[in-house]
């Protein structure tokens, strides 16, 4: 089973358990990759967060089955994963802008978010910047962020922590402490210690850790990288647009042609000196991968 149809497969499952619990572990396994990988690689390629695709596409059914006019908004709620019709209106009316009855009515126009298919486009006219290489296991030491994928709330909270840290001198003072054999910069890391029962991951501002901690701010946490294999793509161009370009292609270009599943291990971000908003500002994204 390809990639595309592996997480095809993983949408299945998801559409199939839209009136009960939807649990990102399983469809984890129906992609054929870990539960965190997963929800990275649906949340870059398809523009929105997981859980907010489940509730748009709830939502969604509940407004057909209420157009129907076979359905009572109290079941249409219930089915929609909602414990009180009030709670299940508030959501359907910031989301359809009528309230539930309202959807009842013959010829009341409605607006449904359909279900997601993905599909590969292979342009070609575009080379995309790679390699791979083969590297031991790397620790790395940093201000660590506990943040959560319900809603986005990461998208928010992870610039808003280096906004801080860049702020009050957090950031300067853990590039300073780089080990002197070193070649990376600073170090944005997303941890591969997804919780499913919270929802939540670890992000570190980090540089790879230096022998003597002494120079690094207090409450510093430690991350380790297994030795193993990584496909590095560079990056040329302002933050965070760049970058987030790059994440777009390796996900939607790169990797149903690669060859290679993602790995385990954690996904870093590698900054250089100078300015992030100029046109050549130079930053790398590491990718653990296996051979599929």
């Amino acid at each position: 089973m390809d990639w595309q149809e592996r997480m095809n497969a993983a949408l299945d499952y998801i559409e199939n358990n839209l009136e009960g619990e939807v649990e990102w572990r399983k469809a984890a396994v129906e992609a054929n990759c870990s539960t965190f990988h997963f929800l990275r690689m649906f949340e870059v390629i398809a523009g929105i967060c997981p859980s907010e695709y489940v509730r748009r596409r709830r939502l969604s059914l509940a407004a057909l089955k209420l157009a129907s006019g076979e359905t009572k908004v109290i079941d249409a709620a219930l089915a929609a994963g909602y414990d009180s019709p009030d709670a299940f209106g508030r959501a359907f009316k910031r989301e359809f802008g009528l309230n539930p009855s309202e959807a009842r009515r013959p010829g009341v126009g409605l607006k449904t978010w359909p279900r997601l298919v993905f599909s590969v486009f292979l342009k070609g006219d575009s080379p995309m910047d790679f390699r791979i290489e083969q590297h031991e296991a790397m620790s790395f030491t940093g201000v660590a962020l506990r943040t959560r994928q319900t809603n986005g709330i990461n998208t928010r909270e992870i610039p808003a922590f280096w906004q801080k840290a860049n702020a009050d001198g957090t950031a300067e003072r853990i590039y300073d402490a780089r080990p002197s054999w070193s070649k990376k910069g600073l170090i944005g890391i997303c941890a591969d210690d997804y919780n499913d029962k919270t929802q939540e991951f670890t992000y570190l501002i980090a540089i790879e850790t230096p022998a003597d901690k002494l120079k690094l701010p207090e409450g510093c946490a430690d991350i380790k990288a297994p030795a193993g294999t990584w496909a590095v793509f560079p990056c040329r161009g302002p933050m965070p647009g760049a970058i987030q370009e790059v994440w777009r292609r390796i996900f939607h270009e790169w990797f149903p042609a690669s060859g290679y599943d993602h790995g385990p291990g954690p996904e870093l971000e590698v900054y250089s000196e100078g300015d992030p908003q100029s046109p050549d500002y130079y930053s790398e994204v590491w990718i653990p991968v296996k051979i599929k």
